[in-house]
């Protein structure tokens, strides 16, 4: 083969030529050098005996030597995911709220990459799931079944068998994972839903995904009372607003009373069923009418800020994921710090997906929706 030949040859190849009458690399050293071993010593055509040949033109012999290229591996994008249909319009202000607390220096090419599934039609109310499971024989964690849901009523005389709804949003994660691995991503996820991180949900919901890979679950609850623990030192008097699965889970008291706080609720009965009412109701309930706001859920949620107030409450979370829309972006209310979760989730799945995306906190304030405009209207 001539070189002119040889040099069609991939790039990763280097040519050395020798003389015909050259002796071969030894083998130890073709071999380290990755040279073929069947590369020989020619034989001149005419004698025998090499030494006493008459002087022959010389001869041009490729010697390949292979070269290994160094691969440097690609660091691996990141993808924020929204697992939402806990409410949809929750959904819709956790991206808002990731968007905002991202430092993009002002590019749309700045912001993280962001996948939001908001499959409600698969997701089986958190709260009837919670009060009927747990007063019923009936086990809806490996149920594959569909289900109805009362939505929150828990009023009504007949409940449908009910899935979990670990079920339903583990199905929607292993979509959203399918499209994080199509474009070799690392996943954050969070769910917009307070009821969603009762044990009883949560718990089976991370079972089913734990083995998805290049994964990080975001708590959102455990990331709020982090905020308290980390901006409010001295506060030891922590009043919540949230629905009956929520409250009756007790999953802010296990995560509140063991770090030292006390927490103060609306009285049980009457007043804790007004509130969930003011919250599902479906002609007025927050839930319903998100992003706009009823007068009567508005004064109803006026009346428990005060009401928790007065038992002593130096912050008030509002534990369920559509309540801040009554707010509408306000920090305190009668004199009282407002904590909004769904801030605390943005901000912190932001700081695992890239901590130096995250905008600055602005200390005199808590996790609360920075527009109010935006809460009013759901206007992106």
């Amino acid at each position: 083969m001539s070189i002119s030949q040889s040099s069609s040859l991939s790039s990763s190849v280097v040519f050395r030529s020798r003389r015909w009458n050259e002796p071969a690399l030894p083998s130890a050293s073709a071999s380290c050098l990755g040279v073929s071993e069947s590369i020989k010593p020619m034989v001149c055509p005419a004698h025998d005996d090499c030494e006493s040949a008459p002087p022959v033109p010389a001869m041009e012999l490729p010697v390949v030597l292979k070269v290994r290229k160094i691969k440097t591996k690609k660091p691996k994008e990141v993808m924020l995911g929204i697992c939402g249909g806990v409410g949809p319009a929750a959904g819709l202000l956790l991206h808002q709220l990731i968007l905002q607390n991202t430092d993009s220096t002002g590019e749309d090419q700045g912001h993280l990459n962001v996948c939001h599934f908001s499959r409600s039609e698969d997701m089986t109310d958190r709260t009837e799931y919670l009060v009927y499971a747990a007063n019923s024989s009936f086990d809806a964690t490996d149920s594959d079944s569909d289900s109805g849901s009362t939505n929150g009523d828990m009023s009504c005389n007949y409940v449908k068998e009910v899935e979990n709804p670990a079920c339903g949003m583990a199905r929607t994660f292993a979509m959203m994972h399918a499209a994080a691995a199509a474009g070799r991503a690392r996943l954050v996820v969070g769910v917009p839903c307070n009821t969603f991180h009762a044990q009883p949900i949560w718990d089976e919901f991370i079972r089913r995904t734990r083995n998805a890979s290049c994964v990080h679950h975001v708590h959102m609850l455990e990331e709020t009372v982090a905020f308290i623990a980390s901006k409010l030192p001295s506060c030891k008097r922590v009043g919540l607003m949230s629905t009956t699965g929520t409250r009756n889970s007790r999953v802010y008291h296990d995560l509140l009373e063991p770090r030292g706080y006390t927490v103060l609720e609306v009285h049980a009965g009457a007043m804790q069923q007004e509130l969930h009412e003011s919250i599902y109701n479906r002609e007025w309930g927050v839930k319903s009418t998100a992003p706009a706001v009823s007068s009567r859920s508005e004064a109803n949620f006026h009346r428990y800020t005060l009401h928790l107030r007065e038992q002593g409450a130096e912050v008030i979370i509002l534990g369920c994921t559509e309540i801040p829309f009554i707010f509408a972006g306000k920090t305190h209310f009668a004199g009282c710090l407002l904590i909004d979760p769904m801030m605390a989730l943005a901000r912190a799945m932001i700081r695992e997906a890239d901590p130096s995306r995250l905008q600055p906190a602005d200390s005199s304030s808590t996790p609360n929706r920075a527009s109010s405009t935006v809460c009013t209207t759901g206007i992106l």
